[in-house]
């Protein structure tokens, strides 16, 4: 996945030292109340790749990797209570946790309560490793052993994965990119999507979801009631890279199909996979393109009958954008889409509000960030009227280290 990153889509930026919200006022069309704030984090010196999540109470999760102590990573959890942030718990930890700047842990919640994490290990051979996976039914005060939800003993690539609750069963699901093909036949042989669910600590076996995908761009999931959506960026065979979307129906996933023919035909990767959203039936995805005219843009498409249909994609970049995108569903109707943008001194993660009818907020900043691998991938979620983001900082001269903000919407 890593050899074939698209290196003209991670380029390096210079860093503004201070954070936007020290001198922001909001716009007048801002979708939020006042200002961006910046709130206290749980996450040290050192820490990066955060994640995000709200459970089906409304709290607020936190996730990211920090140095362990004996070398290696610390993979970690804060909840907020409240207004104030938990003692951070550890998930995993030691020398073979993998940590890589767009594959990054995340933690999900099922609608039982049951806490899941999903983390990257080292394998056997060079650049090999696989996903493992835990579950808390304490809040996170103690967790599992870990399981390895792919069964194969391919010395591949396993990762860019995301969590789904499974229809009807409540099981806990799983897509990934599986790279046991590219292992096995070399350049004949693609990057597959699979999916799996894991009941009672044990993975069941796992499915196609498509043959060939994108080698190294982030998948998503999500719940709807019609079934799973998983949106993720396919691979055609004349290279066309768009965003395609698969759904768990009845026990099996559809065909694929995409959410818009953009016509990106790129032979690398990248690094740069859809955002997704839902309520009820109301879909909504993001996500970046060149395009066919080589023009990047950031769009998103609402769908109504849970992803099986989607309508025209809306253009809501006000710059040039970098991806990296982030979002979350308001109501049916709209959604905050962030993302990673160019700024006169390097880049901005920037947010605005996206309508099902194609109106959009003023664009609000929430942080000064350079455009390259380090600052990651900025995460955005929604509680009530409050919405909280979670991003690397990068600073010269200064170790990364996970910021959080805040905002009210109106």
């Amino acid at each position: 996945m890593r050899s074939r990153v698209a290196a003209a889509l991670l380029v390096a930026g210079a860093l503004a030292s201070l954070p936007a919200w020290s001198r922001q006022t909001p716009d007048a069309g801002s979708p939020f109340s006042g200002r961006v704030i910046e709130e206290p984090s749980p996450a040290p010196a050192g820490s990066a790749e955060p994640f995000l999540l709200v459970d089906r109470a409304g709290q607020v999760r936190l996730s990211w990797l920090e140095p362990g102590d004996g070398g290696g990573f610390r993979f970690r959890l804060s909840g907020l209570r409240g207004t104030t942030w938990s003692a951070p718990v550890t998930i995993a930890e030691g020398p073979a946790l993998l940590a890589n700047w767009a594959d990054v842990p995340s933690i999900f919640t099922t609608s039982g309560g049951t806490l899941a994490a999903h983390w990257l290990e080292r394998g056997p051979g060079r650049g090999a490793y696989g996903i493992r996976v835990a579950t808390s039914t304490d809040d996170g005060a103690t967790w599992s052993d870990a399981v390895t939800p792919h069964r194969d003993q391919a010395p591949a690539e396993h990762g860019f994965a995301a969590f789904f609750e499974a229809p009807g069963t409540g099981a806990l699901g799983l897509v990934w990119l599986d790279g046991r093909l590219v292992a096995e036949r070399g350049r004949e042989g693609s990057m597959t999507l699979r999916s799996t669910t894991i009941a009672r600590g044990e993975p069941g076996e796992d499915t196609v979801v498509d043959l060939r995908v994108c080698d190294c761009c982030p998948t998503a999931a999500v719940r709807t009631d019609r079934g799973v959506l998983v949106a993720y960026r396919d691979r055609g065979t004349d290279e066309v890279r768009d965003i395609a979307v698969s759904r768990l129906v009845d026990g099996r996933w559809t065909p694929p199909v995409p959410v818009a023919r953009d016509g990106w035909r790129l032979d690398a990767c990248p690094v740069n996979g859809p955002a997704v959203a839902a309520i009820g039936r109301a879909v909504a995805v993001a996500w970046f393109t060149l395009g066919s005219d080589a023009t990047p843009r950031t769009r998103v498409a609402f769908s109504t009958d849970g992803g099986e249909t989607f309508g025209a994609p809306i253009d809501v970049h006000a710059g040039v954008p970098y991806g990296r995108l982030a979002l979350a569903m308001l109501d049916p109707d709209r959604v905050l889409v962030s993302s990673i943008e160019r700024a006169t001194d390097g880049a901005a993660i920037v947010v605005r509000e996206v309508r099902r009818n194609g109106r959009t907020s003023d664009l609000v900043t929430v942080a000064r960030t350079v455009p390259g691998r380090t600052s990651g991938f900025p995460r955005l979620v929604a509680s009530g009227r409050r919405v909280w983001f979670a991003w690397t900082d990068v600073r010269e001269g200064a170790p990364t280290q996970v910021r959080l903000a805040s905002a009210r919407m109106r």
